[in-house]
């Protein structure tokens, strides 16, 4: 079996693993499928070992070459570690990209709507038909619930309350949480539910599209960018993720329960909103304050 073959199986396994045991998203599935197909072109194109710290280093060195991003670089050396860890889990051998350094990535505020740009945003999208009552709807269910984009798309008819008070919400790893749903969501879900017409076999899924199938992450986004020409900044479904974090601290909500709420796993991830806060209120404090 050549070397290229030899890691097409591992990666064809590696896949399996992270879908099946550590139950990560589709959308991180693909993201490390990407890359390990792109390092065994490399390997390849190079004549190199692909099992190899000093392969996987070479790979990095070229993407510095060709102007990666920080995060896409970043994003590539923790692919390869769990990949390399994923390899060596069954034996004594080290993990050969262990030794691998990410750079620091460049600390950067979310992207988020104050509640008047929220609302323009959402103008947009409201037709009298039964795609604006769609988008409507599942826009304001991301802000009510700072659902990821993933969870919005898997969302099925039975995850929600029958009187709409709340979601199931089912996240990384399959961890289940339970969010509450606002009046101005649980108003325009209630109007698209009395609309939604799904073909033969999706009848479990909340969000579909104009042919009655479930709507995937990226016809989500793409649904939200039509908002583009409208506004001054790009609206994504984590847009209005990091609004829904940031109205609530703003607002003095607890930052546990706004993990909780969000899913996160780590309360650091959620302290991320904490610098959003505070720079909004600089901002204010600029603008207002006569000795500013």
């Amino acid at each position: 079996m050549g070397v290229d073959s030899e890691f097409d199986v591992l990666r064809k396994s590696f896949l399996r693993y992270v879908h099946i045991e550590r139950q990560l998203s589709p959308n991180t599935g693909r993201s490390y499928d990407q890359t390990l197909r792109q390092y065994a072109a490399f390997c390849l194109d190079h004549q190199l070992r692909s099992i190899e710290l000093a392969t996987a280093r070479r790979y990095l060195f070229a993407l510095y070459d060709q102007k990666a991003s920080k995060s896409t670089i970043a994003q590539k050396v923790s692919c390869l570690k769990q990949f390399g860890r994923f390899v060596t889990r069954d034996t004594n051998d080290v993990n050969p990209f262990e030794g691998l350094k990410a750079p620091k990535r460049v600390q950067t505020l979310p992207t988020f709507l104050v509640p008047s740009e929220y609302e323009r945003f959402l103008e947009v999208f409201r037709t009298s038909d039964s795609l604006g009552v769609r988008n409507v709807a599942l826009i304001e269910l991301l802000y009510a619930t700072g659902m990821r984009v993933s969870e919005l798309a898997g969302l099925n008819v039975k995850d929600l309350d029958p009187d709409l008070e709340y979601v199931h919400v089912y996240g990384k790893g399959r961890k289940e949480r339970i969010t509450p749903i606002g009046s101005f969501a649980r108003k325009a879900l209630s109007e698209y539910l009395m609309e939604r017409q799904p073909a033969e076999d999706e009848a479990q899924a909340v969000f579909l599209s104009r042919s009655g199938r479930r709507l995937t992450t990226d016809g989500i986004r793409k649904i939200l960018k039509k908002a583009d020409p409208f506004l001054s900044k790009h609206v994504t479904p984590h847009a209005l993720r990091h609004s829904f974090a940031t109205d609530l601290l703003e607002r003095g909500a607890d930052l546990r329960a706004v993990q909780e709420l969000l899913g996160h796993a780590s309360l650091s991830t959620t302290g991320q909103y904490t610098h959003v806060t505070t720079e909004r209120l600089r901002h204010v404090y600029q603008q207002a304050h006569p000795r500013a």
